[in-house]
């Protein structure tokens, strides 16, 4: 199984060339150059859906972490991932995980959107898109596509001061062990596409295989 998902990781990550900086926001979805694995996590802050500032490396340092990037509860696609999330989170918790997932969306619109559709695990927020951009995953969103998802489904993205276009995260998924470094990713451009829950149980299972190994050595 080990060899299939090593043969499978080139596909699923996006990008191979590393940026001197990835504070930057791209221009375009294609144009993300996000965090590969080996690579250590920026010492972020999220924030609960209380407004409870949390430090992400310390999450992480008390259990290994799935972080899930998403675009917001506006989303169809997102709505999907998050309800495919809950229906494997019992199995990420027996195997030592905690899942969060993480939009620009405002704690008090996140906090609903847990409620509505009775997400157990962690939504946190993103409000600053700053987590986003400290893991190479924000891109500016054209006018035309922020207008749109304000006709279509009435959500106001954000802009905010110094930029000139709304943004948003590219939807990803990272395994982020205790050391807080990242084990596994998926980043695709194609919002349409997500990362397959089965996959994703997998890539958990040898991502904490090979954190064993490296421990007995």
């Amino acid at each position: 199984m080990k060899a299939i998902l090593l043969k499978i990781l080139p596909l699923l990550l996006f990008g191979s060339v590393i940026a001197a900086e990835r504070t930057t926001i791209a221009n375009t979805a294609d144009e993300v150059n996000p965090l590969l694995i080996g690579q250590e996590v920026p010492n972020s802050v999220l924030w609960s859906a209380s407004g409870k500032p949390l430090n992400l490396k310390s999450l992480a340092a008390e259990k290994p972490v799935i972080l899930v990037f998403y675009r917001g509860g506006w989303c169809p696609f997102c709505n999907h991932q998050l309800a495919e999330l809950q229906d494997i989170q019992q199995d990420l918790i027996e195997m030592g995980y905690q899942l969060i997932a993480i939009s620009p969306e405002l704690p008090d619109t996140i906090k609903k959107l847990q409620k509505d559709r009775e997400l157990s695990y962690q939504l946190m927020s993103d409000f600053r898109v700053e987590v986003a951009r400290a893991f190479g995953v924000a891109f500016r969103v054209e006018d035309k596509i922020t207008d749109l998802i304000k006709e279509r489904y009435d959500a106001s993205l954000q802009r905010f001061k110094g930029e000139p276009k709304a943004n948003l995260p590219v939807p990803a998924v990272f395994i982020i062990d205790q050391k807080g470094v990242i084990q596994f990713s998926y980043v695709n451009p194609n919002y349409q596409v997500r990362l397959h829950p089965e996959l994703l149980l997998t890539a958990a299972k040898v991502a904490l295989k090979d954190e064993n190994i490296r421990l007995k050595r």
